[in-house]
This record gives C-alpha cells, sequence and structure tokens, in this order.
C-alpha cells in the first residue's frame, strides 16, 4: 500500500470518526443533560426547554420540584402524555398551558388569557419549586417570564424585557406569538389589573399606569 493511500485511509478514519462523535454529541446531549435550563427565582422558579427523561428526573430531584408547567403541544401529544405519567410517578403536579391557537377548540381562550393563567401557576407559593418550560425553552417561557414579572412582580416591562434579552436573547417567532405581543398584553392585562389592585387598597389608581 503506498503512503498516499494510507494518508487517504486515515484520513477518511479520522472523517469518520468526527463524525460519528458528532452526531453522537448532536442526539445524545439531551438525554443526559438538561437543555436551557436556568433559575429564575431561586429555589422557587426554574425555566427551560422540553427534558428527556433522564435529565427531567435529575432536575426534579436536584431542585426538589413541586410542579411543572408545559406550555407547549396539545394535551394528548406524545411527548405531553410522557412528562404528564412521569410528573405522576414522581409525585410532581403537572399544569398545561400550551401558548398554542386555539380557535378549532370547543372553548378556545385568547393568547392573553393563556398567559395569565401561566404567570398565576408561577406565582402561587405552593406550586414551588417548580419548572416551567415551552419546547425548546427560549420563545414561548419568555413570554410567560415576562408576563409573572410584570405582573405579580411589579416590574415595568422594559425591566421584564431587558432580563430575557440578557440571559436567554429575545427570540423573535416567524410564526405566532413571541415577546412584541408583551407590549400589548401588558397595556391590556397588566397596568389595568395594577390600577384595580392600588384602587382595592385606597392608592393611587393612575400611579402605576404612568411607570412605563
Amino acid at each position: 500500500m503506498t503512503n498516499r493511500r494510507k494518508f487517504l485511509r486515515a484520513s477518511l478514519g479520522v472523517g469518520l470518526t468526527g463524525l460519528a462523535c458528532h452526531q453522537l454529541w448532536r442526539h445524545g446531549h439531551d438525554y443526559v443533560f438538561a437543555h436551557n435550563f436556568a433559575e429564575i427565582v431561586p429555589g422557587k422558579i426554574y425555566r427551560g426547554a422540553w427534558q428527556k427523561e433522564w435529565p427531567m428526573r435529575r432536575i426534579a430531584r436536584d431542585y426538589q420540584l413541586k410542579s411543572i408547567l408545559a406550555l407547549a403541544h396539545p394535551y394528548d401529544a406524545a411527548i405531553s402524555v410522557k412528562e404528564r405519567e412521569l410528573a405522576k410517578e414522581l409525585g410532581i403536579t403537572w399544569f398545561h398551558k400550551p401558548i398554542i391557537d386555539q380557535r378549532g377548540a370547543a372553548e378556545p381562550k385568547t393568547i392573553f388569557e393563556i398567559l395569565d393563567e401561566a404567570a398565576a401557576v408561577l406565582n402561587d407559593p405552593a406550586n414551588h419549586p417548580i419548572f416551567f418550560h415551552c419546547h425548546h425553552g427560549l420563545n414561548r417561557v419568555s413570554m410567560v417570564q415576562i408576563a409573572y414579572r410584570t405582573k405579580y412582580c411589579g416590574w415595568t416591562l422594559e425591566q421584564a424585557a431587558e432580563e430575557v434579552a440578557s440571559k436567554f436573547g429575545l427570540v423573535k417567532a416567524n410564526q405566532g406569538p413571541d415577546y412584541r405581543t408583551m407590549v400589548q398584553y401588558y397595556a391590556e392585562n397588566v397596568l389595568p389589573y395594577r390600577e384595580a389592585q392600588a384602587v382595592a387598597a385606597g392608592g393611587d389608581a393612575g400611579a402605576d399606569s404612568r411607570v412605563r
């Protein structure tokens, strides 16, 4: 065998080995490591992507989860069924508030109604520690984080958006709602809520509406 053939064979072997390692990492990574996992409120609220069973079990154990909030996929989708069954096995409450088009449902909810419900789940101390996620842990989970921060933590829309932008990035969706939807949500669902709270407390009903 000539030196040229030996070199070509060795190069091919190295290339195939590298390709195999790349594919193993690409497709096996999520089975071992948590995907886009992050702490939002220490000891209470965590966010991320949909996890494979092994990392989900580890998250549940290490962070002593009481609840999981899923923000993607229909209730009867295989991925939803699998996580729901795992949560039941682990004694974890599973909430399902998918931010999807519900126009075909018998009683469809608006995106803002779903955001309100999801934020309320995050805000309830009885659900802590809680892990909330969408599929990739980027878009819908960030919308719910902004909804929670603005409605229950007293943050302005700019503060909540900056938290997401600095840590995870603000992702524009080609189809469906994204962080830009939160401008209207803030105006229609957060500011009126604050004004009602202020009136109930006997304070200045217009104070929060002036904070942008």
